[in-house]
């Protein structure tokens, strides 16, 4: 990318707690913190640096926030004085399994880092196939009157497409469904392996009558017969969440013909490059993706957005997370309204300053 001559000096990570406004349920159980980590790469001279966040999510991931730190604390030795190649350095990391999330921060602040080098926007330097995309808005587990509300106060707001999550009871589910199904919104399901491949199909069936985008990871994320069998035996279209993680997923997926698309989450697969990775296989499959997130402030959403805005294979954002956060600690970054998703046209991510959530360091803003 033109900076063979620039070298990382110093690699630094920290605790980024960031609270949620009210607790946020899931089939696979109930949210009320991020427990997140927030990485910066320098270079050459200590005024210049990139920056990442990581978003471990136990559950899925299968890391924590103590785990993503001392990762970074021992991966760092490996990467000061090599130069901004990002294949060199993704190879590095790559020579260790898992830790996902703690990668994705460091790819993500190397990509920033590298923008600003070049002075230019990262979407520009990925492709810059576009300058906006449309997002949805996630509503958690609810009662079917709940789910009506926040769909309600979502299209005040300017949003057009609801993801709306659901459990696996059929019954239950279908009543949210119901109650949301005269507003003329977009729907979009997403089940976070709550069903049997049985109770899937008979949930989908149901939904017949309502104009449903697609559903999301409906069974087990080890249960790639099962996606098959729903993808199958159903009448809309099936997404692999959890079931990808990294490029040989999706591959696997795309080879046994699973999923009419794929869901990445840059926590997931660690980091922009491997999402690439993966944006490359779908589409040579003729499969679209989605980009979504796990419970990141603006400061990954926003490398997130310029990978959507970079690739046409993007067809679908979930990219809604900071919205459910107490405090937007982020300057500069992404911004959403009316649903439409942007990104400064500036160097790197664009982001321009954050305010650290941690007792130890100060609390003004840190210019970048």
């Amino acid at each position: 990318m033109g900076t063979e001559t620039r070298k990382i000096t110093k690699i630094t990570a920290e605790k980024y707690d960031l609270s949620l406004i009210e607790p946020f349920r899931i089939s696979l159980g109930t949210i009320t913190k991020a427990n997140n980590i927030l990485v910066r790469v320098f270079c050459n001279d200590s005024s210049t640096f990139g920056m990442g966040e990581g978003s471990p999510t136990y559950k899925i991931t299968g890391d924590n926030q103590a785990g993503s730190l001392s990762f970074v604390k021992d991966v760092a030795p490996l990467l000061v004085d090599r130069k901004l190649d990002i294949q060199a350095i993704d190879e590095i990391m790559n020579s260790f399994v898992n830790m996902t999330a703690a990668k994705a921060a460091i790819n993500i602040a190397i990509y920033d880092l590298i923008g600003k080098e070049l002075s230019k926007p990262l979407f520009k330097l990925l492709g810059g196939y576009r300058k906006e995309i449309e997002t949805d808005l996630t509503i958690g587990i609810l009662t079917p009157k709940e789910v009506r509300e926040k769909a309600i106060d979502a299209i005040s707001k300017g949003f057009r497409i609801l993801k709306i999550k659901v459990e696996g009871d059929v019954e239950r589910d279908l009543k949210r469904i119901e109650a949301i199904s005269d507003l003329g919104i977009k729907i979009r399901l997403d089940a976070n392996q709550g069903f049997t491949p049985k109770d899937a199909v008979k949930f989908i069936r149901k939904l017949s009558s309502f104009e449903i985008e697609f559903i999301e990871q409906p069974v087990p994320f080890w249960d790639i017969d099962g996606l098959k069998y729903v993808k199958e035996s159903g009448n809309i279209p099936v997404f692999a969440d959890e079931s990808v993680h990294l490029a040989r997923d999706a591959l696997k997926l795309v080879q046994e013909k699973c999923v009419d698309g794929i869901n990445i989450k840059l926590m997931k697969c660690g980091g922009l490059s491997e999402a690439i990775k993966i944006i490359n296989i779908a589409e040579a499959a003729g499969i679209p993706c989605m980009i979504g997130c796990m419970l990141e402030s603006r400061i990954s959403l926003t490398a997130a957005a310029h990978l959507a805005l970079a690739f046409k294979n993007i067809k679908y954002v979930d990219l809604d997370s900071y919205l459910f956060l107490k405090d937007d600690p982020v300057s500069g970054g992404m911004e959403v309204k009316n649903g439409k998703i942007t990104v400064p046209d500036s160097p790197g991510l664009g982001i321009t300053g954050i305010r650290c959530i941690k007792s130890s360091y100060e609390k003004e803003e840190k210019n970048i």
